[in-house]
């Protein structure tokens, strides 16, 4: 996204979340948790972009919003947008391979979205810039980052709406549909989600 579109779209998030400005860690009161692997949701976007993923990429860190402090997240993006952000928003950052997403329920129900696919615009992003090489700043690379976040929360997210409430009650089938990711403890506490891509087909 342009940096001034992309400055005015976080100072508009600032003045909505204006508690945040004020310490160093954004306190959420319920935080929104992926309701999908976030290997899955890689691999979805992946095969949308037609894209085969190689080993020798090196797979991005993602941290949320509730345990990441405002300071990394500026130091992360501050080059690249050529501003420091006021709060944690949804963003790659190119220079570390980080992905940053804020997990605050009120922000997606405002929006009618969901965690998860602004996970998978993100995951565009990445891809965007780690096998295509594209300047993320360009309109063209925004816009199909948003294509593609749509055309994931219209072919998944439906589905999982009307399931959610049979999967929390049954719970994972078996150890093989545990998510195949690992929780890596970060400095001053913060915490990033490693995930592999192995071999596993693709659905949907």
């Amino acid at each position: 996204m342009n940096r001034f579109v992309r400055l005015s779209a976080v100072l508009a998030l600032a003045a909505c979340l204006s508690p945040a400005l004020g310490g160093e860690r954004v306190s959420i009161a319920a935080p929104v948790k992926l309701r999908f692997d976030p290997r899955f949701t890689f691999e979805a976007v992946a095969q949308r972009m037609n894209v085969t993923l190689r080993r020798e990429v090196p797979l991005p860190a993602v941290f949320l919003e509730s345990s990441t402090p405002l300071a990394q997240f500026q130091d992360a993006m501050e080059r690249q947008w050529q501003f420091r952000p006021p709060l944690v928003a949804n963003a790659y950052s190119i220079e570390r391979n980080e992905i940053y997403l804020s997990d605050d329920a009120s922000f997606y129900l405002r929006l009618k979205r969901s965690i998860d696919d602004s996970l998978a615009h993100e995951f565009v992003h990445y891809i965007q810039a780690m096998y295509f090489n594209e300047d993320l700043s360009t309109d063209g690379c925004e816009v199909q980052a948003v294509e593609i976040q749509r055309w994931f929360r219209e072919a998944h997210m439906r589905e999982s709406r009307e399931t959610v409430a049979q999967a929390e009650a049954t719970g994972p089938a078996s150890a093989d549909d545990a998510p195949k990711c690992v929780l890596v403890p970060g400095d001053a506490g913060t915490r990033a989600v490693r995930c592999a891509t192995g071999s596993r087909p693709i659905s949907g």
